[in-house]
Formats: structure tokens, sequence, C-alpha cells
């Protein structure tokens, strides 16, 4: 079995001269960068040429300006260095387990490099990031949810997050990146979602409960290739295979595998391949219709340890006195997915003002896996105030529903006689959040999230049925 390869902790000393990502409010990937969320799959914006030593403090594009001219310079000749700060103070105020607040926060430093202009090799990019994440998180320990209510929360760890090569051939119609890099960056993403906090609207529920590790999303990441085609500027095709398990484990489904705790590269638990098709659709500025992208795609992983949710290797429920308690473990799982993004309505002021929507849905096997359905929806609106134009406005609700097989397992319990055991049916999300743009390099978003039935309707360690919670929060997100 080949084994990960593990390199120490790995810190990099990043002054206030080191940007990441845009701040598209969001998850990093959820999370995060956002995702989410801060996305940590963002590339940073500062355009070749650019300056902006002349303009003020408050006004500028980033915190620390253009560095006298360094950082166009630099971008001239194919070197663009990012980061952003991302911050969530986050207070449980009833249900769950516990009441309580935590901060939680993110930092993201990266390099994007351009081989063309450093060395003359046509289409050739790289990217180099790292996350530094700190903060216990509130879902865990006070919560009790399944989607996490932050999405840039994770194990404390500074660590390397991507390091891949992209090469774009045939006029940018065909690119194909090779390295350690996050699925979440390209796969499943609704663009519009990624305003919210809570993780779930940037990597999906559904699969951050059902895949090994969570897959190779934030705060984790993974080997893998990826090739994208754009035959027309209106259709792409993706596809992509990642190594199985970003833990370094089996490709255990296994909820109680911990996530590492520095950098860790690994090979083992199978693999997961994805692909996806989009549609853009009247997104040209003369266009008459409504703007509208249409995606639909579908994944599989190898692994052979996808823990059966109800039946022991003998057929016999897990409940079931007689069993020996250990799952039946199936080979392969899989699912699929659609998405659609839509502009609803533009603002006659011409400002990119705005009211927006998306929507998600995706599927999985009942037998190996905690979660069988998932759906999402929201609307934004950027603009509403017409001397607020920046702000972003939005709400949004997602669905998890717990698979009929686990829901078995549990009439089971009751059957064998622990009478006072819920029946699991589902968790559900409601978000809040307004986005305030305080100048072009930093916002302010004061969120509330609604969780009901945390767990997806679990007990407390006093027996009761998990109360379902509420909670308040302020992100902040500072590029730097």
């Amino acid at each position: 079995m080949p084994r990960p390869v593990r390199y120490g902790v790995l810190t990099v000393a990043v002054g206030l001269m080191s940007p990441i990502g845009t701040a598209t409010a969001q998850q990093p990937p959820p999370a995060a960068a956002t995702a989410q969320q801060p996305s940590a799959g963002s590339s940073p914006a500062q355009p070749s040429g650019a300056t902006d030593s002349a303009t003020d403090f408050w006004h500028r594009d980033t915190l620390t300006g253009d560095w006298g001219g360094g950082r166009p310079w630099l971008a001239d000749h194919g070197v663009t260095f990012s980061m952003t700060y991302t911050g969530d103070l986050q207070a449980n105020t009833r249900g769950g387990i516990k009441q309580g607040a935590v901060y939680d926060s993110l930092l993201q430093p990266q390099v994007d490099l351009d081989l063309q202009k450093l060395i003359g090799w046509q289409g050739l990019t790289a990217r180099i990031s790292m996350v530094a994440i700190s903060g216990p998180g509130l879902s865990t320990g006070y919560v009790g949810n399944l989607m996490n209510v932050s999405s840039i929360a994770g194990r404390p760890a500074i660590k390397l997050y991507n390091a891949w090569l992209q090469q774009n051939l045939a006029g940018d119609s065909v690119s194909i990146r090779a390295g350690v890099m996050n699925v979440d960056a390209d796969f499943f993403v609704s663009s519009t979602a990624l305003l919210f906090v809570n993780s779930t609207f940037g990597w999906p529920g559904i699969l951050g409960i059902d895949l090994p590790g969570s897959g190779p999303a934030y705060p984790l990441s993974g080997p893998g290739v990826r090739l994208k085609l754009q035959p027309t500027p209106e259709f792409t095709i993706m596809a992509a295979v990642f190594s199985g398990d970003p833990t370094g484990n089996n490709g255990s489904n296994n909820p109680s595998v911990r996530q590492p705790d520095g950098t860790l590269i690994s090979f083992n638990g199978g693999v997961l391949a994805i692909a996806e098709a989009a549609l853009s659709l009247n997104q040209g500025k003369d266009a008459k219709g409504i703007p509208v992208t249409l995606k639909m795609g579908g994944w599989y992983h190898s692994s052979t340890h996808f823990f059966d949710q109800r039946f022991d290797n003998e057929g016999i429920s897990l409940a079931n006195p007689a069993s020996d308690g250990v799952p039946r473990e199936h080979d392969g799982n899989w699912g699929m997915y659609g998405i659609v993004d839509t502009t609803l309505y533009t603002s006659p002021r011409g400002d990119g003002s705005g009211l927006s929507a998306f929507t998600r849905v995706a599927g999985a096997p009942d037998d190996q896996n905690l979660v069988s359905f998932y759906t999402d929806a929201g609307l934004t609106y950027k603009g509403l105030l017409a001397q607020r134009k920046g702000d972003t406005l939005g709400i949004a609700v997602a669905y998890a529903r717990i698979s009929n097989r686990a829901r078995s397992l549990d009439l089971d319990m009751r059957q064998f006689g622990d009478l006072l055991v819920p029946i699991r049916n589902q968790e559900i999300v409601l978000e809040l959040s307004y986005q305030a743009q305080m100048t072009p390099w930093w916002t302010l978003q004061p969120d509330l999230q609604g969780i009901l039935n945390p767990g997806g309707r679990v007990a407390n360690a006093d027996g009761h049925v998990r109360p379902d919670a509420l909670l308040v929060g302020l992100r902040t997100t500072v590029t730097f």
C-alpha cells in the first residue's frame, strides 16, 4: 500500500507585503477563503501594470497598496503575491450542545507565477499557497451539527495548501493542471452561494459528510490532475482525478478520522474521480435573455472501506446484540449533482447591482452514506442601497437528508430495547447575511444562522433530543 508523504509543519514568515485571494466573501476554500466563505481556490486580482500608489489608504484595492510600484512591476514580470485574512466571531445563543462564543481565523498567503513572462514558456502557470488556521470551531463543541457553521473552521494548523502547475493550450480552450490542489476550487461550486458563511454553501454538506476526510476540499487538499476543455465560450467540460483520502488513512468514511496537523500529501485511500459540464447562457454584454449557468456533474470513489449504515458483514443489524459491531464495508461510492446560477434582475443604474439566485441538488446511495440527498438554494442582492453599491445581502437554506439505511438502524435500536433513541431525519441550515464593503480591501459581514435538527436529530449527553440552534456572527475579511 502506498504511504503518505509527510512533511513537518511548514511555516513561512509573511509580512504585510503578501496578499491572498479576492475578498469575495466566502468559504475556503469555504470555506474558505473562502470558502467562504473566503475561497481558498480564488485567484488574486492585481492587474498587470496596475498601480494604486496615488490612491489614498481607504480607496486602494489592497491594504498594503502597490508597494511603491513593486507589486505591478512583479506582476508584469510574472509574479503575483496575494494574501487574505478572514476572521469569524460566532456565538451559539440557544440550542445545540451548549451556549458560548469562539473566534476562528484563516490566513492564506499565495504566489501565482506566469511562466511565460518569467521564462518564456507559453501558457504555463503555477500556484503555491498555504493556510494558517486557528480557533476551536463552533460546530464541534457547541452546536453538534453536520454542516460546519464556518467555512474557515478547521483543525488548527499551518500547512501547504496548493502547489500545482497548469498548462493552457489551443488559445486557452484546453488546460491541464497537476499537483497538490483542492477539488472545491473548480467542482460543485455556485459563485452566488459563496457569499454565505456556513461551509455547506461552498463544498456542499453531502460530500463533506460522505467522502473520506470530507474529500480534498478546504481545509484539506491532495495530489491530483484536472483537465478542462472549453470548445466554445458557452460550454465547458472538466474532469479530475484525486488521491482518495486526504487524511492519509485507508479511504474509510468513518467520521471519527481526524484531520492531519500539518502538511500531508497522501496517496492512500483509493481514487476520487469527478467530472462536470457547464453551459453558460446569455452572458454577453448585449444578450437579451436572463443570464444563467447550468452545471451537471458526477463523482466516483474507488475506496473499499465505505461503512454500511446499518448492517455488519453477516447481514445482521449493528443494533442487534448478536452483531460484532463492525460495519460491512462497501466497494466504491458515487453520486450525482446539478447547479443553477442565475441573475434575476439587473439594476438600471448600470453599476452591477442586482438580484441573483442559486440552487443545487445532489444524491448518493443509501447503504454506505449518512446523507443520501442534499439541496440548497438562496438569493443575493448586490447594491440594494444606491449609496452602498458594494454591499451584498443574502438569504439561503440548505437541506441534508439522513439516508434510509441510517434511519433504519435507529428503528432497530428501538426494537432491541433502546426506546429513547431519536429517529434521525434531516439537518437544515437557514442563513441571513449582509456583507458590507467597508473599503475595497476590507469587508464586514454580520451573519445569522438557524440550525434545525443539529446532527440530523440526535440526542445530547443528557438523553434529550438536541434542540435547534440559533447563531449570531461577524466575519471580517482583509486583502493585503
